[in-house]
């Protein structure tokens, strides 16, 4: 019967924290309800081609897969029509990094 190894983990390891601006919260806790559903639907129907895509001349833009935040919801950003935005997904990972390195730096000085 196999059975699995035993994990070493250095000294001091702690297993990773989720991300620090859920907390633990359902998406509906956190502010995406229903209009935030509504909205949703209506970027990716205003908004067929990527915003950024078309911002840097990428030829031809990429499909809108996501509709983001511009100033994002745990910075205070509201459910509200001109803040959200379509983008792809490569400009969507790009923009979450930023954002999430910065929660993640705002953590550390507090």
């Amino acid at each position: 019967m196999p059975t699995q190894p035993p994990r070493f983990r250095p000294r001091g390891w702690k297993a990773p924290e989720p991300w620090l601006t859920s907390k633990g919260k359902s998406r509906q806790a956190r502010g995406y309800d229903a209009v935030h559903d509504g909205l949703r639907k209506q970027v990716l129907i205003e908004e067929p081609y990527c915003r950024e895509c078309i911002l840097k001349g990428v030829v031809p833009p990429r499909r809108t897969e996501i509709a983001d935040h511009i100033k994002p919801k745990a910075e205070g950003g509201p459910n509200e029509r001109w803040n959200y935005q379509g983008l792809c997904g490569q400009h969507s990972k790009a923009k979450t990094s930023k954002e999430s390195a910065r929660a993640r730096w705002r953590a550390r000085s507090e």
